[in-house]
């Protein structure tokens, strides 16, 4: 069974024996950080692949189960105002974001950002002795924090990372490369958080079979016994712009043959204009 505990946390594993679960339904989860925690159930009869259960379901979450959680909310607040405090006398490079107490109280999160890695022990021991639980202070992304927020991206919808529920898909600057944007810069293809936007990763797949068939920008060809170099693509026409040794721009090249920069003949015959 796949499960989300918390809002910035990726779909997680949990072994289950309970009857009559649906997509949905909220569980009360034995979490293996220790205490019990609410997750909310993302698919009944499916795992994740490679990955190992983080707990076991304990029952449907009952009015009891949310009154505690309710009434967690304050003292998760002063933790939090605590820790925050803490860490700036600390001078730790790292950004508070949530804590979150599980329902028997026995164990607190500490979901936090930061660049790099955090050498965070002293607090978590000041932690433990001050409230006498079990501490885990769980490192995020800026990604995982845009998708507990919310809000709506520059193509007026809501962000990917909330309106999917699934795991985070890893957004390369190949993606990018690929489907021709790259030379925008990062600031006009990264989303409120700072990263490489999610629908980069759509058709990053497509536009890399249809660059199969193309030439890379900088090959040089030969079109009509007459030798010339690649401009620029345009992967969903099919289309290369040339520039030949007379300084003229051809469009519409065929499938590169051979390796790179190499005289190669193309597929098809192209329409000139004057340039």
């Amino acid at each position: 069974m796949i499960v989300r505990f918390f809002g910035w946390d990726q779909p997680k594993n949990i072994e289950s024996n309970l009857e009559n679960v649906k997509n949905r339904d909220i569980l009360a989860v034995k979490h293996s950080w220790g205490g019990v925690y609410l997750a909310k159930v993302l698919l009944v009869d499916q795992d994740i692949e490679n990955e190992d259960s983080v707990g076991s379901a304990l029952r449907k979450a009952t009015d009891e189960d949310f009154k505690k959680i309710c009434k967690n909310k304050t003292q998760e607040t002063k933790i939090l105002t605590d820790i925050k405090k803490k860490v700036r006398k600390a001078d730790l490079a790292m950004k508070i974001f949530e804590t979150k107490l599980s329902i028997d109280e026995k164990c607190l999160v500490v979901a936090f950002i930061a660049e790099g890695r955090v050498d965070f022990r002293n607090i978590v021991r000041e932690l433990s002795s001050q409230y006498q639980k079990t501490v885990r202070f769980q490192q995020i992304g800026s990604r995982d924090e845009a998708r507990q927020v919310g809000g709506y991206g520059i193509c007026g919808r809501e962000f990917c990372c909330r309106k999917f529920p699934g795991s985070l898909k890893s957004i390369t600057t190949e993606m990018a490369r690929c489907q021709m944007v790259s030379h925008r810069g990062t600031e006009r293809i990264s989303g409120a958080c700072g990263r490489l936007m999610c629908c980069l990763g759509f058709e990053a797949n497509q536009y890399q079979d249809l660059l199969k068939e193309l030439p890379k920008k900088g090959d040089k060809i030969e079109v009509n016994g007459e030798k010339g170099e690649v401009l620029d693509l345009n992967p969903i026409v099919q289309e290369a712009k040339i520039k030949m040794s007379d300084n003229r721009i051809i469009n519409d090249v065929g499938p590169r043959n051979g390796r790179r920069n190499e005289v190669i003949q193309p597929r098809r015959f192209s329409r000139c204009s004057a340039g």
